[in-house]
């Protein structure tokens, strides 16, 4: 499995609002990459800013295309950076 970072943020309080936090993020981040075979988890790390910037380590399939992942049509009002450490 190959480990990557998503690092997920709010063009606004207004989007943080939408989107919201916890389980409720997590849900519409695995909406987002539907069929990436990507395991998102439960629980990240955030920074306490307003809005905040969550961490997501996120696992994929060793193949994955991580080219793919980034050019996947993200909603507005979210902004995600995909890193990949082990590239």
């Amino acid at each position: 499995m190959k480990n990557l970072t998503f690092d997920v943020r709010y063009d606004n309080e207004l989007a943080h609002e939408y989107y919201g936090d916890g389980q409720k993020l997590t849900d519409r981040m695995r909406q987002i990459y539907n069929g990436k075979e990507l395991t998102f988890p439960d629980q990240y790390d955030s920074t306490f800013t307003t809005p905040p910037i969550h961490f997501m380590q996120v696992e994929a399939e060793d193949d994955v295309d991580v080219d793919g992942l980034k050019s996947v049509n993200v909603p507005p009002g979210l902004s995600i950076k995909i890193i990949d450490f082990e590239d």
